[in-house]
């Protein structure tokens, strides 16, 4: 069996990335490969004395040094790659040179859609590529770098599948041998949504050995993101799981996003799990 490898998305500023550290802990004991990736895609520009543009030569050069000592740094095996690209062309490159079992990224706390739009670019990710995304908060503190040890798993009252490369994620997860609990946030007047649909589906899924013995949380009357956080909280859950329908910035622009909520206050690693269309 080949060793996983783990793609990072990384920021030009890498020192004291807690993106960085939480992905060597994870790889460590998985045996892991990390590939450290930045994607330049417009030429920076710099000043000169007179106000006139310059393209400042030095940006990625500079870069591709200071991700080569953080990777130093790291205890697994790891790689760095600097791309001149567009964004979508460079991911497109990585993903069939390196075929990862897993992207992680950092997530920047937003103050709505725009912001998100601008500061994460990483978030249409796992949708576009159907590839499972991993974002670490940015204010992630050290003690919480480290393998998951209960995974919280956000399901709605409806069936659902998960794309193949999110489905290779078994042998990983069940190596972690962390708790797995499904969740579903229902509405407080609503009888006939009791979360069971969503129960058989996250049991069948095929994301972990340990899900078809899975019982079921369930959070009633608040909001999907609020019971979200009300249940890794009272379950003590370092990882949370959500389904990314992947309905486009437009829509969360106008209707809203449950990721989005999620993500806006999260405070634990947050897994993206696309899911499959028919």
């Amino acid at each position: 069996m080949l060793k996983p490898s783990f793609v990072v998305l990384t920021t030009a500023a890498p020192d004291d990335d807690p993106t960085l550290a939480y992905a060597a802990a994870l790889a460590a004991p998985l045996g892991a490969t990390l590939h450290l990736v930045h994607v330049v895609s417009m030429p920076p520009i710099a000043t000169l004395e007179y106000g006139l543009p310059l393209l400042d030569t030095s940006y990625v050069p500079a870069v591709r040094d200071g991700l080569r000592l953080a990777a130093a740094r790291l205890p697994v095996p790891t790689t760095v790659q600097v791309l001149e690209d567009d964004w979508h062309e460079a991911l497109a490159q990585v993903l069939a040179a390196y075929q990862p079992a897993l992207l992680l990224a950092g997530i920047t706390a937003t103050d709505g859609p725009f912001d998100e739009l601008l500061s994460n670019r990483a978030l249409p990710l796992a949708h576009q590529t159907g590839y499972p995304l991993l974002l670490v908060p940015q204010y992630l503190p050290a003690a919480a770098q480290r393998p998951p040890r209960h995974l919280l798993l956000a399901v709605e009252d409806q069936p659902f599948r998960l794309t193949p490369p999110t489905r290779a994620l078994a042998p990983l997860l069940d190596a972690l041998a962390c708790t797995i609990t499904p969740l579903t946030v229902l509405p407080l007047h609503h009888p006939l949504a009791t979360g069971e649909a969503g129960l058989l589906a996250a049991q069948t899924c095929g994301l972990a050995a340990a899900l078809p013995g899975a019982k079921l949380h369930r959070v009633v009357g608040v909001r999907p993101a609020t019971g979200i956080w009300q249940a890794a909280d009272e379950l003590g859950a370092d990882l949370v799981a959500l389904l990314d329908q992947g309905h486009g910035w437009a829509h969360k622009l106008f209707s809203g996003s449950v990721i989005a909520d999620v993500l806006r206050y999260s405070q634990v690693p947050v897994l993206l799990l696309p899911v499959a269309t028919d």
